[in-house]
């Protein structure tokens, strides 16, 4: 019982169900029932094919897994398997080889012919209009030599001619330009040539008959050429070249143009001539027969090609015999390429035995590069790697060896580099701290607010503010392209560079006879942004906004380069303003303008980077500059630091993340009396 079940589980249910249904095939078989056993016959199928699936997966988990058995079976597929191969692989591109040749020498002897009549043609262009008509007998019956009953027709400004003249009328449709191939005329296939200019035409066809298609090429075999009509093709060549006898072959609807060809040399019945397939050389010696496409046209659709078929019967010795017959040279050619062909086999079958050599070599290298593994990981060296060369039990082995060394490897350089990263990046964090302003911005009549809050643990996002002369405040709000490290390096030279434009503008003390020049919002914007670009690679740029407030006047001069449009909320009414130039640091030809408005009491500037706007909620709909605005004039009146929370807290729950996709930098100035 215990063998039973032992081969029931080896089995399966397909197999058992295998077993069965062959056992009912028998049983039916021997019966006589065609019925049942056709019916056995359909389960085996599907059963058989899931058992050989089971085989071949039981011998790849079984039998291959062994390092002997794959080292065998690599053997047997590096020599008995190539050397088959290569016999198939010779034995089909021979074959096809001559195939093509014979068609080759067909189509190109047809093609020569097709040639002869445009020639005709051009010979009967070139004489002049008024020699013509005693020159043409003479021409047409020297083309009749090479093709019986060659015709010419002729249409000039002496009239319609045809020679010789009893041939038959030939209505040419007007669509028709100079044009020559082979032309089906009433059943039958022609070489034809058209000539048009102004009002001369001159049509050329020779009758392409049956023996001169057989005999294009001599002794090579059976050629023969047939119109494809009706998505139909002819029964040919036969499949078995012994006892040939096949009668006759229609070319589609033409009765008249057929063939015969026997192994006899009598002639077959209705008189035609038989053509003979030429013997076998050598029991390798098989007929080649696979047929061509030969276009045709038709005269009564100009323009339109038709395709045809050029079938050549013959074989591989007939084909060489005709083609090398001209060049003896050739023969010496393929008899070299036989011998090289047979030394790279040669060459071939020494690389195979120096794999397989290389392959145990290689077997027995892994198993000590193993142990040298090990040893150097156990000495610390994690970096050490093995080069997985197969999928096998070695190789298998040979991977998870280098998985646990790269892991141990990379737990170690991530915990490294986490520490000196987070250190670097603290740094660099108080750093940019120590560039923002640390003082509460001097009171002259406008009181400014600013919270930021970068993506990350540094930001790319500026603001900074500074007293120029005792009644005169700048402050400026930008926004670096970017984030992180880089986006912070750039914001600390927009700062250098802001502040040392500024320090031109400031007077070292201040007293009546000090001259101080005026400050000009867009020529400090347009130095600032020459000194970005020249000190910052390419691709790095900022928008940035610079903002001049005099107390005595109430006016605030600005300057906006390519920077969010602030908001100025008045009176209920909100007012963006303008844009007077590009982002900064990236042409270092760009020209800016300023502007100028008054503040009035209660007014409120709203400044803002794209980090307040631009995020996105589940939906993929951005915040936006509408519901920054509502927030603003819900909260118009209340103290600016709680203005800032609200409008920061909208735009987080906005996201529903807590982490920030961008750096948030909100700045508010609200214009107050001085008391």
């Amino acid at each position: 019982m215990s063998r039973v079940r032992e081969a029931y589980q080896l089995l399966g249910i397909s197999g058992t169900a295998f077993l069965i249904a062959l056992a009912f095939y028998f049983a039916f078989y021997f019966a006589g029932n065609g019925p049942l056993t056709l019916l056995a016959v359909l389960v085996l199928i599907p059963l058989g094919a899931i058992l050989v699936f089971r085989a071949l997966r039981f011998i790849k988990n079984h039998s291959l897994w062994s390092v002997r058995n794959r080292l065998l079976c690599v053997y047997g597929l590096m020599g008995a398997l190539p050397i088959l191969l290569l016999f198939v692989l010779f034995g089909l591109g021979a074959w096809a080889l001559m195939n093509e040749l014979a068609i080759y020498l067909a189509s190109s002897a047809l093609d020569r012919n097709i040639d002869s009549v445009k020639k005709a043609v051009e010979t009967v262009r070139n004489i002049p209009a008024e020699y013509r008509r005693n020159a043409m007998p003479e021409v047409t019956r020297a083309f009749n030599q090479t093709f019986p009953g060659f015709r010419f027709y002729i249409k000039d400004e002496t009239g319609d001619h045809r020679y010789p003249a009893d041939a038959p009328p030939l209505n040419v449709p007007s669509g028709w330009g100079d044009v020559g191939g082979l032309l089906v005329l009433d059943r039958h296939f022609y070489g034809w040539a058209h000539y048009v200019n102004g009002k001369t035409e001159i049509t050329a066809l020779a009758p392409f008959s049956n023996e001169m298609i057989e005999n294009l090429v001599p002794h090579l075999g059976v050629i023969a050429l047939f119109e494809e009509r009706e998505g139909r093709q002819p029964n040919w060549p036969p499949a078995s070249a012994g006892s040939l006898n096949v009668r006759t072959t229609r070319m589609g609807k033409n009765p008249d143009f057929q063939f015969a060809f026997n192994n006899d040399s009598q002639p077959a019945s209705g008189g035609r001539r038989e053509s003979r397939l030429p013997p076998p050389m050598s029991r390798f010696d098989i007929p080649v027969f696979w047929p061509s496409t030969f276009p045709h046209y038709h005269l009564d659709t100009p323009g339109r090609t038709y395709s045809g078929a050029l079938w050549v019967y013959s074989r591989p010795s007939a084909v060489l015999r005709t083609f090398f017959s001209q060049a003896e040279i050739l023969r010496g050619v393929l008899y070299d390429l036989v011998i090289g062909v047979a030394i790279l086999f040669l060459i071939v079958e020494l690389v195979a035995v120096g794999i397989g050599i290389a392959l145990s070599r290689r077997i027995t290298r892994a198993v000590n590069q193993l142990y040298e593994g090990t040893r150097r990981v156990i000495r610390g060296d994690f970096q050490h790697r093995i080069q997985v060369q197969s999928h096998d039990q070695l190789g298998e082995l040979t991977d998870s060896f280098n998985q646990m060394t790269g892991t141990l490897e990379r737990l170690v350089t991530v915990e490294k580099e986490k520490e000196r990263l987070q250190t670097e990046i603290e740094i660099a964090r108080e750093v940019q701290s120590q560039l923002y302003p640390k003082e509460a911005p001097p009171f002259h009549g406008l009181k400014l607010t600013v919270r930021c809050d970068p993506a990350r643990m540094v930001s790319g996002d500026y603001y900074d503010y500074q007293e120029v002369t005792r009644n005169k405040l700048a402050f400026a709000i930008g926004d670096v392209a970017g984030k992180g490290i880089s986006a912070a390096l750039l914001m600390a030279t927009l700062q250098a560079a802001l502040r040392a434009q500024i320090a031109q503008y400031q007077p070292v003390r201040e007293n009546e006879c000090t001259d101080v020049p005026e400050l000009d919002a867009a020529r400090l914007v347009a130095q600032l942004n020459k000194q970005i670009y020249a000190h910052t690679s390419p691709e790095k740029y900022a928008t940035f906004f610079f903002g001049l407030f005099d107390e005595r006047n109430r006016a605030l001069t600005y300057t906006n380069a390519g920077h969010l449009s602030p908001l100025l909320f008045r009176n209920g009414d909100v007012l963006p303003l303008d844009s007077n130039g590009t982002v900064v640091g990236a042409f270092p030809w760009s020209q800016y303008d300023e502007s100028c408005l008054v503040m009035r009491p209660g007014d409120l500037l709203v400044c803002y980077t794209d980090g307040i706007t631009e995020p996105e909620n589940a939906y993929g709909e951005m915040f936006g500059e509408e519901r920054l605005i509502d927030l603003i004039h819900k909260h118009h009146h209340e103290e600016d630091h709680h203005i800032i929370d609200i409008v920061l807290d909208a735009v987080r729950s906005w996201t529903g993340t807590p982490e920030l996709h961008d750096d948030m930098t909100l700045l508010l100035a609200r214009e107050v009396q001085a008391a």
